[in-house]
């Protein structure tokens, strides 16, 4: 009985380093690119109210595109969660997206589900999508 009691206790003690928690990739192709000038900036963002915000996203990555005018990233081992993802060709590499007097951007930007809003970028809940279960999501992006 003794030894049951303890080997009992010693499985919860280190139970909690054998579990790891599931977690999810999410594949991004960004299309749309027409030339290899600067780099591309993709975020996933994992909150409202810093979306799309350069800078303030849960992770983000640069990209230098190539000839074939496609770039592709993986975001791994992201936790159950919303996420939604913003990305633009950077064609001079200032981490701006450069706009034009009005303030329409002059280089090339997209959002998860292709939406775009009307005059600026789209709501978080209307691009976000769900990551959970340890699953992964392939998504497509047409830079416009």
């Amino acid at each position: 009985m003794k030894n049951t009691l303890m080997s009992m206790m010693i499985m919860l003690m280190i139970s909690p380093f054998f579990i790891q928690p599931q977690t999810s990739k999410v594949e991004v192709t960004i299309n749309g690119i027409e030339n290899t000038k600067g780099n591309v900036e993709i975020g996933i963002y994992n909150s409202e109210s810093t979306f799309p915000e350069y800078g303030k996203e849960f992770r983000g990555a640069t990209i230098k595109p190539t000839d074939s005018k496609v770039v592709k990233y993986t975001f791994n081992d992201l936790p159950d969660g919303t996420y939604a993802i913003a990305a633009w060709h950077d064609e001079n590499s200032n981490k701006e997206l450069d706009k034009n007097l009005f303030g329409a951007p002059k280089e090339k930007y997209g959002f998860s589900k292709n939406k775009y809003g009307t005059f600026g970028p789209p709501d978080f809940e209307i691009v976000s999508f769900k990551v959970e279960n340890g699953k992964a999501i392939s998504l497509k992006i047409t830079l416009e």
